[in-house]
């Protein structure tokens, strides 16, 4: 199951998922699916749930803190969010 994470802004978004290229994780950063979004368009970032707490402490520790998380659940053609942080 993959998750999302939500930042304050897009650059936030692109600039985790530099970090995170750096140590050897390659993420994927996607438009925010509008289901989620509370703020009109932006970014956020894409990755296996494996990798969640240390998406939230690495984001905070680099001064990108996570906003909000969730983890995508597929029904049929559906995408379904359920919210984590």
């Amino acid at each position: 199951m993959d998750c999302i994470a939500l930042y304050d802004s897009g650059n936030y978004a692109f600039r985790m998922r530099r970090i995170f290229e750096q140590s050897g994780l390659f993420f994927e950063v996607i438009s925010t699916p509008c289901k989620v979004s509370r703020t009109g368009c932006g970014y956020c970032l894409l990755f296996p749930e494996e990798y969640l707490n240390m998406v939230i402490t690495q984001s905070q520790a680099y001064g990108c803190p996570v906003r909000e998380a969730y983890k995508i659940q597929t029904v049929g053609n559906r995408n379904n969010y359920i919210r984590v942080v």
